[in-house]
């Protein structure tokens, strides 16, 4: 998912509007993340991700219309909650980006693959 997607997740879970991060509430934000996605339906997030990003875009470039300003209020009403959970999306961006895959077997019975990662990409034969 991208940050834009997370954050479109986050407004829909029931995340607290003062959620605060603090050390070891990265699996709950996932929770909250994997509650809005059930809540809005995956294409709804995935659309509205795109709007969100697109949004940004303008923002960065100050070009944003009053068309879109409007759907982002209409969206996004309330903007005290909208700044909190771009923040969670962005703080578990950066959380899960700590974490390097493991090697090893995926998939299942029927069909499986080894993933190599760091020192394990070059011991690897094809």
């Amino acid at each position: 998912m991208t940050g834009a997607e997370r954050s479109v997740a986050l407004y829909a879970s029931d995340m607290p509007t003062g959620f605060s991060w603090s050390r070891g509430v990265t699996p709950q934000v996932i929770v909250w993340v994997m509650q809005g996605v059930d809540r809005l339906g995956f294409d709804d997030v995935y659309r509205s991700g795109m709007e969100v990003e697109y949004y940004r875009v303008l923002r960065l470039a100050g070009q944003v219309p009053s068309e879109t300003r409007r759907w982002l209020r209409g969206r996004f009403p309330d903007r005290v909650r909208l700044g909190c959970v771009e923040r969670a999306a962005a703080l578990l961006t950066f959380r899960l980006g700590d974490h390097e895959p493991v090697s090893g077997f995926v998939g299942d019975d029927s069909f499986r693959v080894y993933r190599a990662y760091g020192d394990d990409v070059d011991e690897v034969g094809v």
